[in-house]
């Protein structure tokens, strides 16, 4: 055992503990505090890349508003189109880690043609939080809402939202002033650019400004005795402008692509041909298409590219993975195989026989089996009978479809399987007398997987019986039972289900990223409804139509339509509708403002009073986290003391004491260096030897940093299961080669010596064998 692993197993001294009294971390802007959870879930945390973060505010469910600086580097230019770095949005109204954050990445930028203002388009639509509206012109002595996710007095790029009260000064035509109501000691600070500023009381909250420049005034990383208060840019003007540009989705639906010569180079020309959405590069976006015609032994796959056009990735004229669709009878279903939460597998089934294969997409454009069965079904289900079908299903509520629902109409056989150890399936429920009160007694009975509550999990299964117009919903209750929590003889929200050809399926109409709406369709009659959940057991149309579904006419019982993401949001808002034997294809979904009026270049100045959060590491920092020593300039204690340099970084992994106390099984992350040059320790004295110690806040930190000779770096788990598995890269001394090593919680990691180009034969060892620790960034 070395050193550092032994050190691990001491426990720390009472004089260790007694360095490290604890004190109260600080909260909100200066001068401010933090909201309870959801009262402000309209406050945006946007994030460049690693370039900036700024603060923003909701103005529709799809698009954001932000400072146009936040996307560009000085000097730069930011245009409409894609961000130019990958952009993530946090909206929770306290940050990551309040009661519903979510995490959305943008898709889409516009910038204002002459104002440090941008919109920022989602790529799901936020149902669940009203936005802000855009409130009447600022008034001087009026007091506002300061919201943002800047610094603070010592917490540095912070998750939680924070807000202060702040007065109106001087009101511009472009701008207007502000300081602390009341003569409170206020400041923004670097990451609240476009923070709104917010008009309470009346009917709601209204965006009167967001915040451009500041004095940033005893923000973390700025002199103590800076200046308070700042400037902030007017939006009372604007409202045409979102209006025009952020335009919200209408019941329209309209066509995308049509065409009546195939599809992607696929014929559609065959009575046999099917379509499913799948997850074909791991990505979690069903995107791709897959076309498939059983008995003729094609398959094709194709995507969306980056101009519009779609194309082939994978084609066959022999089957799939070894799969050989020689059958008309053969059907393919996307799965979650391996309980990721992609449906990344398919299951390809022949019933009847009782074949079913469960592929997996590898490398390039192979398919391999990981699941086969040829004659004996899976999971206890034979899959002899002609009626069988099988669906996907979140079992269990995880927000994965990792189980398969087998069930025969017309027999009531219904069994839900689940992979267990060596990948063999098991069943979890099995029932003779159909599930849940719905007996199964008819040939015409369907099932699918619906989110009937908006979770976003496909964890209620829809049964419907098409001609007799008998629809149910069932949720999983107590064990294995199934409970109806809708039921009823006369159709579902005024659509009658009276024919046969009538078929259902789940589509996130909305584009929140949830197949929590149902559309019902009459092909050969030209009839199509969607229906939303509403409160209780309620559905209320929100579209139906008797002459088809932008402009595809439905005229054909051979019509058939799913569900699709073929922009890759993460949204299944497109329908694929197609036609068998007649070689009529489209894609449709709502008209919902994707394309934007004009282009613009914008060219947004750069405040010499910039509240963009550029991460640069402060130079000022609380280092003992918690402890009672204030703040420490590290610039000069680690430049001259410690020999070492923290560059830059998220907030999410700061430098602290080594001697800080473990907190829930976590302690500090260490760095064991050696010696430069035989002399000059680097780091501080830790049990006997030096360290390097850094605490992790946040499970995407990183931090960028110059530690030289780095010889081991250990995990922050104290306790079995607690901590963060870690990634660190090194560059080696001698030939300036980089790497990467994972560093689990709870082991430690050597590094120098134990680098493959370290040659015990050079007249230099090991001086060569020297590695500087370039990164620490959370993997988990």
């Amino acid at each position: 055992m070395n050193l550092q692993r032994l050190i691990r197993l001491l426990p720390i001294t009472a004089l260790a503990l007694a360095l490290c009294a604890v004190a109260t971390p600080a909260h909100g802007v200066r001068g401010g505090g933090q909201p309870s959870d959801g009262a402000w879930g309209f406050v945006a945390k946007v994030e460049v890349g690693e370039l900036h973060s700024c603060s923003g505010a909701l103005i529709s469910p799809h698009w954001v508003l932000t400072a146009a600086t936040c996307f560009t580097p000085e000097g730069g230019s930011v245009r409409t189109g894609a961000p130019p770095l990958p952009t993530t949005v946090t909206l929770t109204g306290t940050g990551r880690t309040g009661t519903g954050a979510r995490v959305l990445p943008a898709t889409w930028v516009h910038p204002h043609d002459g104002l440090d203002l941008v919109l920022v388009r989602l790529a799901l639509r936020v149902v669940d939080v009203p936005p802000v509206a855009i409130g009447s012109a600022p008034v001087a002595g009026d007091v506002l809402q300061l919201a943002g996710y800047g610094r603070t007095a010592g917490e540095w790029a912070p998750d939680r939202l924070h807000t202060a009260p702040v007065a109106i000064g001087a009101v511009g035509a472009e701008s207007f002033g502000w300081s602390g109501a009341n003569g409170a000691d206020v400041s923004a600070c670097q990451g609240d650019a476009g923070a709104p500023m917010i008009r309470t009381g009346g009917s709601g909250p209204e965006l009167v400004g967001l915040a451009i420049g500041a004095g940033q005034g005893g923000c973390l990383g700025a002199a103590a005795d800076g200046g308070r208060g700042g400037e902030a840019q007017r939006t009372d003007g604007l409202a045409n402008w979102v209006r025009t540009t952020a335009r919200e989705p209408t019941e329209t639906m309209r066509a995308f692509e049509h065409g009546s010569e195939g599809f992607a180079g696929y014929d559609f020309n065959d009575a046999r041909d099917q379509a499913v959405a799948f997850d074909y590069d791991h990505s979690g976006k069903q995107d791709h298409l897959l076309f498939y015609r059983p008995g003729g032994e094609l398959a094709r796959i194709v995507k969306r590219g980056a101009e519009g056009a779609w194309a082939p990735v994978f084609t066959s004229t022999t089957g799939i993975g070894g799969y050989d669709l020689k059958n008309a009878a053969d059907r393919i279903v996307p799965f979650d195989y391996e309980g990721t939460g992609k449906l990344d597998h398919l299951v390809v089934y022949r019933p009847g026989v009782g074949t079913i294969h469960i592929l997996k997409h590898g490398s390039g454009t192979t398919f391999t089996p990981v699941f086969t069965s040829t004659h004996d079904g899976i999971g206890g289900f034979t899959l002899k009978d002609a009626r069988d079908q099988v669906v996907a299903f979140d079992y269990e509520g995880t927000g994965k479809q990792d189980h398969l629902l087998l069930y025969r109409p017309g027999a009531q056989l219904v069994t839900i399987v689940k992979r267990g150890a060596g990948g063999a399936f098991t069943p979890v429920f099995t029932s003779t007398t159909g599930i849940g009160g719905y007996d199964l007694r008819d040939d015409r009975d369907r099932i699918i997987a619906f989110d009937y509550d908006h979770s976003g999990k496909l964890d209620h299964l829809v049964l419907h019986r098409p001609g007799v117009e008998i629809a149910w919903i069932l949720e999983r209750g107590s064990g294995a039972s199934f409970r109806a929590v809708f039921h009823s003889s006369t159709g579902i929200g005024g659509y009658d289900l009276k024919s046969s050809a009538d078929r259902i399926i789940a589509y996130d109409y909305d584009g929140s990223g949830k197949l929590d709406h149902l559309l019902l369709y009459r092909p050969g009659s030209r009839t199509a409804w969607i229906l939303a959940h509403e409160a209780g057991s309620s559905f209320r149309a929100v579209f139906h139509s008797s002459a088809g579904i932008g402009g595809y006419a439905l005229e054909s019982p051979a019509d058939r339509i799913i569900a699709l993401d073929g922009l890759g949001w993460g949204t299944q808002n497109q329908l694929f509708l197609y036609r068998p034997a007649s070689r009529i294809a489209w894609i449709v979904s709502r008209s919902n403002g994707y394309l934007i009026p004009r282009n613009i270049v914008a060219y947004p100045v750069h405040r010499p009073d910039s509240i963009l959060e550029r991460f640069a590491y402060p130079a000022t920092f609380r280092h003992d986290y918690g402890g009672t020593s204030g703040q420490t300039d590290w610039g000069t204690a680690a430049a001259e003391a410690k020999n070492f340099e923290l560059l830059s970084g998220n907030g999410g992994i700061i430098w602290v004491s080594c001697s800080t106390p473990s907190e829930d099984g976590v302690g500090t992350l260490k760095v064991f260096p050696g010696l430069i040059n035989g002399e000059g320790q680097v780091g501080e004295p830790y049990l006997g030897v030096t360290a390097v110690c850094f605490k992790i806040l946040s499970p995407g930190g990183y931090v960028k940093l110059r530690i030289p000779n780095v010889q081991e770096v250990q995990g922050d788990s104290r306790a079995p299961g607690a901590g963060h598995d870690v990634d660190a890269t090194v560059r080696h001394l001698a030939t300036g080669t980089e790497r990467t090593k994972r560093v689990e919680a709870d082991e430690s990691e050597q590094f120098g010596r134990t680098d493959p180009l370290c040659d015990e034969s050079h007249p230099d060892f090991p001086d060569n064998c020297r590695e500087t620790l370039l990164e620490l960034r959370v993997v988990r």
